[in-house]
């Protein structure tokens, strides 16, 4: 029996210890492309027979190549390859870093939430020209030559009110703090409500940019079970009383990555829960606008305790970084003063862009136009990935996607990435350990720029998944 790319006198003549000069033979084959994302390599007893090394020398050897994450091992299943580190994603320590990566230049990117093209340049374009095209007032702060007014002028934020009112929801324009896009805003909200060493609980799958601006301000980010609806009420009780949470994250509209929306009857079942043990909500409604019907957020219903949060990017274009933050009353001039001295301010001519989209319907219009574009591309995403078990919503950004068995997340998405498809494995939305992300993919639908792009990316996941993962070819 000869196991290749493994031969005896190669790993002999390597330095070093010798599960170190496996995990090395097996680092160059992924290199060289000997060994392809999602081949399974060989037993353990097997390897280890052939090179005349124990098992527990290339058990070693695998785990060393795990740690540098080239290849994957799953009791019951084996150990497969991942492929050569790619990029530069960040590698801070703290969470996943998966959304840190630098943007994707394949030919069918769908690992980003971007809302697809739907006009926005062209809109944009005319709604700038005519703003450059304006007289400046004498008493008008200049677009180029001055800051903004801390948190936003009295203009911008009455437009922003007017934009974030639906149903029996609707902020006043002094509630509100203008911020650079929703992120900031959750950065503000974080350091308003907790103190270093404070537990925030979340939702077990969710955005990992909060939990790694959580985890490096010092605080404890908490994992809560989810189901169709989002978080479990009975689950986040018990969390509640065993941690003693200074805050709740939470994406209660479009939720990402599963797309849930919660009923109205959940979210007040949320908040009385946040009520009895009085910790903060941090509602993040960055999705919310895209959804045409959904219920009011938890900050109506509980808005002495919620601080909520949402943006332009992804209901209108994801170039326009203004966000908006709504914290409780009582908490308003220190949440400004925070967002304030992490932001200072939004940039004059992408604010005063920003009001004018909200202002004169241009914004709306867009919105109405991206519901639109993402429902024609989840019927593609129906059609391509038919039979398979999705998460979705017509609105959503992204679907969630169950994989077979034979498949783990992370061992199709380096499949999926050598044929030129970028996509995210549901372990990048984990919160501590949980084995339903491990058998889940997020596919970006939004992210192509064209919906043939997005066909073709669509067409190549779909042929992975019926061809399944490369069986073994090392023994001859």
């Amino acid at each position: 029996m000869t196991i290749s790319p493994f031969h005896a006198a190669g790993i002999e003549a390597r330095p070093g210890p010798r599960y170190r000069a496996i995990a090395d033979a097996l680092r160059d084959a992924i290199k060289m492309g000997t060994l392809l994302p999602g081949t399974k390599l060989p037993p353990l007893r097997d390897l280890a027979y052939e090179l005349g090394v124990t098992v527990g020398t290339v058990s070693r050897a695998y785990a060393l190549a795990a740690s540098r994450g080239e290849v994957s091992g799953e009791v019951g299943r084996g150990t497969f390859v991942l492929g050569a580190p790619t990029g530069k994603a960040a590698s801070s320590g703290v969470g996943s870093a998966a959304f840190l990566t630098i943007p994707d230049t394949t030919q069918a990117a769908m690992k980003a939430a971007y809302a697809p093209p739907a006009g926005q340049t062209e809109v944009i374009r005319a709604v700038m020209t005519e703003l450059l095209a304006e007289p400046q007032p004498q008493d008008a702060p200049s677009l180029f030559n001055s800051y903004l007014t801390p948190g936003g002028d009295a203009r911008q934020r009455e437009a922003a009110a007017a934009w974030l009112a639906h149903g029996d929801y609707k902020p006043q324009a002094d509630e509100l703090i203008i911020c650079s896009g929703a992120q900031q805003g959750i950065l503000a909200a974080i350091l308003s409500a907790t103190e270093p060493g404070d537990t925030i609980l979340t939702e077990a799958l969710t955005y990992q940019a909060m939990v790694v601006q959580a985890t490096l301000l010092g605080r404890r980010v908490s994992p809560v079970d989810i189901d169709g609806e989002g978080i479990e009420p009975g689950a986040l009780s018990r969390a509640a009383s065993e941690t003693r949470p200074a805050a709740l994250f939470i994406v209660p509209t479009l939720q990402n990555p599963t797309s849930a929306i919660m009923s109205e009857e959940r979210r007040r079942e949320i908040a009385e829960i946040a009520r009895r043990h009085e910790f903060a909500i941090i509602e993040d409604d960055v999705y919310g606008a895209l959804a045409p019907e959904r219920p009011v957020p938890i900050a109506h219903i509980l808005p002495e305790q919620t601080y909520y949060v949402t943006s332009l990017a992804k209901s209108v274009g994801c170039g326009l970084r203004v966000g908006f933050l709504k914290p409780p009353a009582a908490m308003l001039e220190r949440t400004r003063a925070i967002n304030h001295a992490f932001g200072q301010t939004v940039p004059p001519l992408m604010a005063r862009l920003a009001t004018r989209l909200m202002e004169n319907g241009d914004g709306t219009m867009l919105t109405g136009k991206l519901r639109e574009e993402m429902c024609a591309r989840h019927e593609i995403a129906a059609a391509a990935l038919k039979g398979r078990k999705l998460a979705a919503h017509p609105a959503s950004l992204y679907v969630w996607m169950a994989l077979p068995d034979t498949w783990h997340a992370h061992v199709f998405v380096e499949a999926a990435r050598a044929r030129g498809v970028a996509i995210a494995a549901g372990e990048d939305f984990m919160v501590g350990r949980t084995d339903r992300a491990s058998r889940h993919v997020r596919l970006a639908i939004g992210q192509p720029q064209s919906r043939e792009e997005l066909a073709a990316g669509l067409g190549i996941v779909s042929e992975l998944l019926d061809a399944g993962p490369i069986s073994s070819s090392l023994v001859a």
